[in-house]
């Protein structure tokens, strides 16, 4: 598999970009013993909320190799990409060594620095290995992205010369360090250079300071935000980590469903004219969510965020999902294609014919529901598919939407014990958002 499918299918499974970054502090755990310990217990406590785990080799040097394959095994069979952070850099020979070390190892993953101009052989041989490589662009600290946006001879930054050459060579995955109060702008253009399909691992944030927001705003849909000491030193790093994933997971999701819903044609509509919307009311903009679907690209973006966030609320399954007709029913569709599970749709309008069924599908006594729609304004049409699914016997709790236009949905189906999920909420934010979009500047 390439690495973006690897990263789709891990992040489908954990509802959270967060990589946890394994660094124990050698003036506590001053054997390899006590290093591996710190290793493994954080492994286990953290798992639930993590996509990968980063391992950083000037921490764990000396841990022999069995240590470093029961590790690795640790990592890989609680589902997450277990990385080498060793930012090989060296000759091709000795790459070549390096790389068949890092395989037996059991990783799959690791880090190099393109800095010495064999990237095309260090993919080469990453690949006959079957291992994914990240290349080093911008590091995270002040002093080395000093040097790193040093001007070369033809004018360019020295990391443009490190990103050229990576992606001349076929890399799929970057690093791109993120430092306290750095705008983003080199991310963005990693990100525009490299694709969409690459995976940007994001060190620096967390205890150095970053920002995930804007790590977030600029990285694009695929990436690796690196948590270290602030999770896996925590009182409690089982929370610690929840609390940074749920964070990390809501404003990935915001960001790459509001990006597809401004790049896709005829979906944010802003009219002079007053709209008149389904509840009624009047607005100078309106959402067509229908039109995301003729967008194959953005559509499949707004599905994958969906499918996270629901894994991260409500994990694996065991649900059916709910929709209303019919301006929900794609959306539900392909999201209850992604967990295999059953769809009934609510049509809000009497039906003279047939079975006058209130509600297409089947709804068995007991069954546990999720609504997945496409949007809400005041709320009463997702409420009332809520209360026609309780009718027949189903419970139904949560209820999951691309966009909240933030008119008092949340507050109607919270006072009958639903919680109100949207990729996107309307606010200043999300307008702003839409604007830099619409400019080419996010």
């Amino acid at each position: 598999m390439r690495l973006h499918e690897v990263y789709d299918d891990l992040l489908a499974r954990k509802g959270s970009p967060l990589c946890v970054a394994l660094d124990p502090p050698p003036d506590r755990f001053r054997t390899v013993e006590d290093r591996y310990g710190f290793c493994i217990d954080a492994v286990r406590k953290v798992w639930r909320h993590a996509v990968a785990v980063k391992v950083n080799e000037n921490f764990v040097r000396g841990l022999p190799e069995g240590a470093h394959r029961s590790l690795t095994e640790e990592i890989r069979s609680r589902e997450m990409m277990a990385i080498y952070d060793c930012k090989l850099n060296d000759v091709d020979h000795t790459v070549s060594a390096g790389i068949r070390t890092i395989r037996e190892l059991g990783y799959e993953a690791f880090t190099f620095n393109p800095v010495i101009g064999n990237a095309g052989h260090v993919m080469r041989e990453a690949r006959s290995a079957g291992l994914h490589a990240f290349a080093l662009v911008h590091p995270s600290s002040e002093s080395s992205a000093a040097v790193y946006r040093t001007r070369t001879e033809d004018g360019r930054f020295l990391y443009e010369v490190m990103l050229e050459l990576s992606v001349s060579a076929g890399v799929e995955g970057y690093v791109v360090g993120l430092g306290r109060g750095d705008d983003g702008s080199v991310l963005r253009r990693v990100r525009r250079r490299a694709g969409e399909e690459a995976v940007i691992m994001i060190p620096g944030l967390g205890a150095q300071g970053g920002d995930p927001r804007v790590a977030s705003m600029y990285g694009g849909e695929r990436v690796l935000p690196v948590y270290g000491r602030s999770v896996t030193s925590a009182p409690d790093p089982a929370e610690a980590s929840r609390e940074v994933a749920e964070s990390l997971g809501s404003m990935r999701e915001f960001y790459t469903a509001a990006r597809a819903l401004a790049s896709a044609e005829g979906v944010v509509v802003r009219s002079s004219e007053p709209i008149r919307l389904s509840s009624g009311r009047l607005s100078h903009y309106y959402f067509d969510i229908r039109a995301l679907y003729s967008d194959p690209t953005n559509r499949e973006r707004v599905v994958r965020a969906m499918v996270s966030r629901i894994r991260r609320v409500l994990g694996t399954g065991g649900f059916k999902v709910a929709t209303t007709a019919t301006a929900g029913i794609p959306i539900a569709s392909l999201v209850a294609d992604r967990f295999r599970t059953g769809l009934v749709y609510y049509r809000s309008g009497s039906k003279d014919h047939g079975l006058g069924k209130g509600v297409e599908g089947v709804v068995r006594p007991g069954e546990r529901f999720v609504g997945v729609d496409d949007l809400t304004t005041t709320g009463s049409t997702a409420l009332a598919c809520v209360r026609a699914i309780r009718e027949l016997g189903g419970s139904i709790e949560h209820y999951f939407v691309v966009l909240d236009r933030n008119e008092g949905a949340s507050e109607l189906l919270a006072s009958e014990g639903v919680r109100l999920h949207a990729l996107c909420t309307v606010s200043d934010e999300f307008w702003s958002f839409i604007e830099l979009v619409a400019k080419g500047e996010a």
